[in-house]
């Protein structure tokens, strides 16, 4: 099955599932989408953090300036105390430093040379503010990328804001629907055609995504029109319109009612699968059980009993085999097959 993206709203919550997350609002991505693998990481760290690439592309050399500004301005103040401090004399060689002021600039002087030999190393304050200065314009480049590749994948894409309510839920109900699907027993132990399901599911969710995104379009766009008029020709107009746009979602509805119908037998397969194998798990300590109870002198008993669990056994078999058959039925109504094409 083409790989899609957990809006789970998570890792990378995204990290990559191969069936869908149930009634998960995520969007929904085209399974024949050509994305490259970076494109795939950015995608899926903006869907677990859709705040970390909520920004526009902007001029990498800005993220630089705050740190030019301030960083710049530092090592500039430090360049020119160095200057001034290294031709600074305060104290006189030839002054008595065993007076009272003799000895107070005898410590000024070298207070300003100690000053002076610290403020020295302000070209190399320059070179780190110059390397972190490139490191915001490369990560700021980089970032720019990201956004970028972002705004090429969004079509994509099919967002639940894109969706209007009545259209969120059907997209829920078709996701319920194959996750119920892709999580039975008798799917994962291969008793359905588990490769068509996990084919045909993503395009099925993509159809029927796109569908309603132009559904909603529509019908947003009717809802800004007033309900009542006076003109009876846009009167009939209006209801033409509603008429088409109920049509079209019924259309839809037929969809995923055919999903809910393949679901539905899914599970009765699988509870008659679940009872078919505890059957066998009882069926296989049968010859023990007729050891046990020939002991007592009661064989023909044991025998009857034996046989009516395999008697039983055989019609839950055949009841299972009914309702896989149902199973593979629905399938064949609700994933047709040019949807695995």
């Amino acid at each position: 099955m083409a790989e899609r993206f957990v809006f789970v709203q998570g890792e990378e919550a995204v990290t990559e599932s191969k069936k869908p997350a149930g009634s998960a609002m995520r969007p929904v991505l085209d399974p024949d989408a050509e994305l490259s693998d970076a494109t795939r990481k950015v995608l899926r760290q903006a869907l677990e953090d859709p705040r970390r690439f909520a920004g526009r592309p902007a001029n990498p050399l800005w993220a630089a300036v705050p740190l030019l500004a301030r960083g710049g301005a530092g090592v500039a103040a430090a360049g020119v105390v160095w200057w001034w401090t290294g031709g600074l004399e305060i104290a006189d060689p030839a002054a008595d430093s065993s007076t009272i002021v003799g000895a107070q600039d005898q410590l000024l002087q070298e207070a300003v040379d100690l000053a002076h030999t610290l403020l020295s190393v302000w070209p190399l304050a320059a070179g780190v503010v110059a390397v972190l200065c490139a490191g915001l314009i490369a990560d700021r480049a980089l970032y720019n990328g990201q956004l970028r590749r972002l705004a090429a994948v969004q079509q994509h894409l099919v967002h639940p804001k894109d969706l209007t309510a009545d259209a969120q839920e059907l997209l829920a109900r078709a996701r319920r629907a194959m996750t119920a699907v892709l999580d039975s027993r008798v799917h994962r132990e291969k008793w359905l055609d588990a490769q068509r399901n996990e084919a045909a599911f993503p395009r099925q969710e993509w159809a029927i995504a796109q569908d309603l995104r132009d559904y909603s379009r529509v019908a947003r766009k009717d809802q800004r029109v007033p309900h009542e008029t006076v003109n009876d020709t846009v009167a009939e107009l209006l209801a033409a319109r509603r008429g088409v746009l109920a049509t079209s979602l019924h259309g839809i509805e037929r969809r995923v009612a055919a999903l809910d119908a393949y679901a539905s037998q899914v599970a009765e397969a699988d509870a008659r699968y679940a009872a078919v194998r505890e059957i066998e798990r009882l069926d296989a300590g049968s010859d023990e059980l007729l050891d046990l109870l020939a002991r007592t002198a009661v064989d023909d008993l044991a025998v009857a009993e034996i046989e009516a669990l395999t008697d039983e056994a055989a019609v839950v078999a055949s009841t299972f085999t009914k309702a896989l058959e149902s199973a593979k039925q629905a399938a064949a109504a609700a994933l047709p097959l040019q949807d695995v094409a």
